[in-house]
Formats: structure tokens, C-alpha cells, sequence
């Protein structure tokens, strides 16, 4: 399989109604992606009040931004699949936090690919600047939210799942507790966080739905990880000497892992290449770390298994210190990297993606416990 398809970039500045309503005039010239964000069906009413009174209690303005865009498209909220739960998507990740004690040039770093399928993915990258809010630049999820990003401040947040999914579609794991999803998670921490401790702090008591590795960082060198896994969680944070941080979609905090004891082979494999990648005694470079995202599984972390649903769909070095991402849409291996500086805007709004496949084999998903 080889075809190019379509990526975006979306610029929003305003106040959360305000954005609402431009993002609803943008998804008007794109039949499917609006197909994609209305729901085919009602959504339980009592399931959106549910999310609304979360969303104003840890994201406040997600839901005057969700008002603008049903108003544009003049439809109702509730018409909306962001409420829906389902939405969670099938897809790996591999992410680290490399701190100044292991850099050359004593900055913080965060590595991030993204791998699922570009027919489920916005394939659209947003700088967004919500008036009273920190602005912030990261890919969109489900359109509203956030798979990661980097804020003004330097705080960088970044999510994978912690063993099979939880959602409503085929061969994901049904949610055990009422709570917020990835992608609002991670918006909620940029836009109101400055560091790792805010964030730790920010959701500390709030109710989480998703199963999840979720990866913090901030320019002053601190990072911190956080694991949820059916309403359990466990945190561990960065010491004065901590090098790294890394995850891929399997569990690591003991108390999790007893928990979910099994994992797909090739989470495994991405981790212990970063591990080996990592634990030398010598400092790394800005061009070694870019290097993890320019080479193909097993001997690097992009993965082209398009057909399966896990390829990459972008990835991204994040530098904390000069607030920098550099990307790319899809596979960097395919496509050319992009550098951008949070707040910033990209000089093409609508971009062609390369998309390859590659078989890997059965032994791709085969379960190790």
C-alpha cells in the first residue's frame, strides 16, 4: 500500500467561543471530517451533562469552544462525538523525557510517536491560543482535544496507552469508572499548567477515565510519569540525578503491572531500544535523540504497519528550553520534518502526507506476559 493523503494546520486565537466558531467554519470545507465529528446517532443526554459538569470543573472554556462550533454548524452540542466515550482510539505510542543531566547542550528533551491509522487520526497539528489560557501547539484528537503538546511556559505533556485501549469500539477494553478521557487531559494541563508539579497537582484528584502512560516534562528539567490503569494510579517523579524518562503502552509501576501482566511484544521491543539507547554513561545529542524517530522498528520507534492500524501518524522532539517542536506529519522517515515554535503559526494550512506500508509479520502482536 502506498498513497498520499491530507494534512492540516490550525491556527486559533480568541476566546473559547470564539475558536469554536472558526474551527466549525474550517471543518465546512471538509465533508469528512465533519461526517467524522457529528455522531450518527443521539448520545445520551445524561452522558453529556455528565462530561459538561467535568470539562467546566478541569477544562473551563471547552465547552463554550464546543458551543461555538455546534452554533457555526447549527446543531446542538450533544450532536457532537467528542461527548461520546467511544471515542478513545486504537493506537501505540512511544515517549521520553531526556533530562539536562544526560544532554550535551543541558536542555530537556521529549521524544514522541504517535502510531495509529491516518483514516482515525485528525492528521492536524494546532497552535491554539485560548484568551486567559496558556497557548500551546500540539495535535489534535477527535478535533476538541489533545494527544500531547508543548505550552508557552515549557511544559510539555504527552500520552500513551497503558495496555488495550478503553473504549466502545471492537476489541478495546470497557471502561471500569466514569471519568475524562486522554484527550482532554492533556489539553486541560497546557492550557492551565506551567510545570510538572502544577500538573501533577492539577489532576490529582481528578476522575480519570482511560488507561494511560502519561508523560510530563518542563524546561526547568523536571519530569514526571504518571500511570492509570482502571481507576488505580501510580506517579513517579524526576530526582536532581534522574536521566530519563521513557514509556511505551505497556504497564511499569509494580502495583499496575500485577494488575495488566501481559503485553504486545512490540511495546516491549520499542522500550528496551530506547532503554539501550539511553542508559550509557554518555551524553546525548540533539541529533542522536532525532535519530530514534529516523529509523524503522524494531531498530527505531517509527513504525509503518499502516494496514493494522499502527503506523506512525506523526512524530515529534520536543525542545523545552527554546519552546520548539520538530515534526512531522505521518512517518519522518517518509515525509520531511517541520520546525515550529509554540504560538507560531505553519506556512501551509493543508499538506500531503506519504503513507507506506510495511508488513511486519504475526509476531507484531504477538502477547508477551
Amino acid at each position: 500500500m502506498k498513497e498520499t493523503i491530507q494534512a492540516s494546520f490550525s491556527y486559533l486565537e480568541g476566546t473559547s467561543y470564539e475558536i469554536g466558531r472558526r474551527q466549525g467554519e474550517e471543518i465546512k470545507k471538509n465533508p469528512v471530517a465533519k461526517n467524522t465529528v457529528l455522531s450518527v446517532k443521539p448520545i445520551d443526554e445524561a452522558k453529556c451533562k455528565d462530561m459538561e459538569k467535568l470539562m467546566n470543573q478541569y477544562c473551563p472554556g471547552l465547552n463554550e469552544e464546543l458551543q461555538g462550533f455546534a452554533d457555526e454548524l447549527n446543531v446542538k452540542p450533544s450532536d457532537l462525538n467528542f461527548f461520546d466515550e467511544a471515542l478513545l482510539q486504537l493506537g501505540g505510542c512511544s515517549l521520553g523525557a531526556v533530562l539536562p543531566i544526560k544532554t550535551n547542550d543541558h536542555k530537556t528533551y521529549v521524544l514522541r510517536n504517535y502510531d495509529l491509522s491516518p483514516a482515525i487520526s485528525d492528521m492536524r497539528l494546532c497552535t491554539t491560543k485560548v484568551k486567559g489560557k496558556y497557548s500551546h501547539t500540539g495535535f489534535s484528537v477527535s478535533y476538541f482535544g489533545r494527544s500531547e503538546g508543548l505550552n508557552e511556559k515549557g511544559f510539555c505533556v504527552a500520552f500513551a496507552a497503558c495496555g488495550m485501549p478503553v473504549g466502545k469500539h471492537p476489541g478495546m477494553k470497557k471502561p471500569t469508572i466514569k471519568g475524562l478521557q486522554f484527550m482532554v487531559i492533556v489539553r486541560a494541563l497546557l492550557e492551565n499548567c506551567k510545570d510538572v508539579e502544577e500538573g501533577i497537582s492539577y489532576i490529582e484528584d481528578m476522575p480519570i477515565g482511560t488507561n494511560m502512560n502519561l508523560l510530563l516534562a518542563d524546561a526547568d528539567g523536571h519530569a514526571a510519569l504518571i500511570e492509570t490503569y482502571d481507576g488505580k494510579r501510580a506517579v513517579e517523579k524526576s530526582t536532581n540525578k534522574s536521566e530519563y524518562m521513557i514509556a511505551t503502552n505497556h504497564a511499569l509501576f509494580p502495583h499496575i503491572s500485577r494488575i495488566e501482566n501481559s503485553m504486545l511484544e512490540q511495546s516491549k521491543v520499542r522500550y528496551d531500544f530506547m532503554e539501550n539507547s539511553l542508559k550509557s554513561n554518555d551524553l546525548i545529542s540533539k541529533n542522536h535523540l532525532r535519530s530514534f524517530l529516523l529509523q524503522e522498528y524494531p531498530e527505531g520507534l517509527t513504525v509503518h504497519n499502516y494496514q493494522q492500524h499502527f503506523g506512525t501518524v506523526h512524530s515529534i522532539l520536543f525542545d523545552l528550553n527554546a519552546k520548539q517542536l520538530e515534526f512531522s506529519f505521518g512517518s519522518p522517515i517518509q515525509n520531511n520534518m517541520h520546525q515550529l515554535t509554540v504560538g507560531e503559526a505553519l506556512p501551509a494550512s493543508d499538506l500531503n502526507v506519504l503513507v507506506e506500508n510495511t508488513d511486519y509479520g504475526p509476531s507484531f502482536w504477538r502477547m508477551k506476559v
